[in-house]
């Protein structure tokens, strides 16, 4: 069985970015696998650290639920995600753990470093996952005493759009690959509702009470590729073409061209 594993800085992050491509993997055959570099510790201000980490780990695996997937927390602080050593020790861990056939993650470039570095720290970790010479530490949360065993091949690797799909300038960030998620729009809305405490958050936060109709919006404007008004909602991504790395269209081959465009 095909793997597919999205690994992202905070819990909500997958939700927002690329649920709805992960529900018709699944759908389709595939066995898939969240994870995040945080427990999301930052996300209130009213309860401490420790206990909104808490209640954030458990809307993660609700939502993860939600789809039939496993979620795993590496356990980094919010705002402390760096492409250290140590860090991508544990995030290769995680991927010869999974042993994922296709990572997905955040783009290089995104509105804050948690996000940039977690991109950074997913490709070097999928390189270093196949050598045998580079040791990687279990998986934070698990009762595994050493790393498994290096993976036999790398990973796919796609990034996934940005948030409100923007680059630092403003513009809008291009895709290279979209995905028709219609069908499943209502289970990821679902997945993202899960995530009662960032609603709160952000709203508290950043004066922003549209949490779920935000996520619509931004699925629709990358809709607009697809040229069809059948076409409602679409995600976005950008296979990563670097030397080693699987060069295959594998979202087309997994999902077929009725739900996947390739863009020039």
């Amino acid at each position: 069985m095909p793997r597919v594993l999205a690994l992202m800085a905070h819990p909500d992050d997958i939700e927002i970015t690329c649920a709805g491509t992960l529900l018709l993997l699944k759908d389709a055959g595939w066995d898939v696998h969240l994870a995040t570099m945080t427990a999301g510790d930052l996300g209130s201000s009213t309860l401490s650290a420790a206990a909104i980490a808490r209640v954030r780990r458990k809307e993660a695996a609700a939502s993860a639920a939600l789809l039939g997937a496993g979620y795993t927390c590496l356990g980094i602080e919010d705002l402390t995600i760096a492409h250290t050593e140590r860090q991508k020790r544990i995030v290769t861990g995680l991927l010869r753990a999974v042993r994922p056939d296709v990572l997905i993650t955040h783009p290089p470039v995104d509105y804050m470093a948690d996000h940039e570095q977690t991109s950074y720290l997913a490709r070097d970790a999928a390189f270093g996952s196949t050598i045998p010479n580079w040791k990687a530490l279990p998986p934070v949360g698990t009762r595994a005493r050493r790393a498994a065993p290096p993976c036999a091949a790398l990973p796919s690797l796609l990034y996934a759009d940005p948030i409100d799909l923007a680059t630092p300038d403003g513009t809008r960030a291009a895709a290279h690959v979209v995905v028709d998620i219609s069908a499943v729009l209502e289970r990821k809305a679902a997945m993202l509702a899960a995530h009662a405490s960032q609603r709160a958050w952000l709203h508290e936060q950043h004066g922003e009470d549209e949490y779920l109709h935000w996520m619509r919006r931004v699925g629709a404007e990358r809709a607009r590729a697809f040229g069809k008004r059948s076409v409602t909602h679409a995600e976005g991504f950008v296979p990563y073409r670097g030397h080693a790395f699987p060069k295959d269209d594998v979202l087309t081959s997994a999902l077929g061209r009725r739900l996947v465009k390739t863009l020039p």
